[in-house]
């Protein structure tokens, strides 16, 4: 009879590889890589994934992100936040901020369906270039946090994911749409890689800020749209 010890590491080890294959289940479903859904294998015809599943992986996912948003900040404003008085430095500092988005859950609820999908897309498009300078300065600059570079790694491949779900959303539910509203472009690339501290920590903050706020309004509006289009 094996010991107990060495039977724990064996269910440990089971857990550890289906919640793998749970997870590459669900990014396969989230990235559109329908051919792999199970319920399409020996199906005749075309097979298409469920609006459901696509609505559920896509609040799984902005929920994923906006929970690591929220970590990622935290982090941040523990290890370079102490005395440096950020907040007051990054008030009304966002380079979304003057896209028209509803100011709270219950206004996003009297929001039509096509412009909470436009807005979410327009979101999703407007964090694809701070991520991306936001991993890349961070993997070549001493001293930063393995766990912020990992969260930014990881909440940039997984926002792309994430647009392309919600873009098949759109195509499901308003096969017609073709406008998306303009999103807005980041311009603090010189601030994320000035050599003076300062800045470049006050930058890094104001991203981090932004990108949690907005993370939230993603989540929200997904599932919102979620209970409109499927149950909830």
């Amino acid at each position: 009879v094996a010991p107990i010890s060495s039977l724990a590491h064996v269910f440990i080890y089971a857990g550890s590889c289906l919640l793998l294959l749970l997870v590459v289940s669900n990014l396969l479903l989230c990235q559109g890589a329908e051919d792999y859904a199970p319920y399409c294998k020996n199906q005749p015809g075309n097979c298409r994934i469920p609006l459901q599943s696509l609505f559920e992986r896509a609040t799984l996912v902005a929920s994923n992100n906006y929970r690591l948003a929220r970590e990622m900040f935290n982090e941040f404003n523990k290890q370079f936040g102490e005395g440096k008085n950020f907040t007051s430095k990054v008030i009304n500092s966002c380079h979304t901020e003057f896209m028209t988005t509803p100011n709270n859950k219950e206004a996003a609820a009297n929001t039509e369906d096509e412009a909470l999908l436009r807005l979410v897309i327009s979101l999703l498009h407007s964090w694809d270039e701070p991520l991306h300078q936001a991993v890349t300065e961070l993997l070549h600059r001493n001293g930063a946090s393995p766990d912020i570079l990992a969260r930014a790694k990881e909440i940039e491949d997984k926002t792309k994911v994430l647009l392309e779900g919600v873009e098949m959303i759109q195509k499901r539910v308003h096969p017609g749409e073709k406008k998306n509203e303009p999103y807005p472009v980041w311009s603090e690339k010189s601030s994320l890689t000035a050599d003076d501290e300062d800045v470049r920590q006050t930058a890094f903050y104001r991203m981090f800020h932004c990108l949690h706020r907005d993370s939230s309004k993603i989540s929200t509006y997904i599932n919102l749209l979620k209970c409109r289009f499927t149950p909830c």
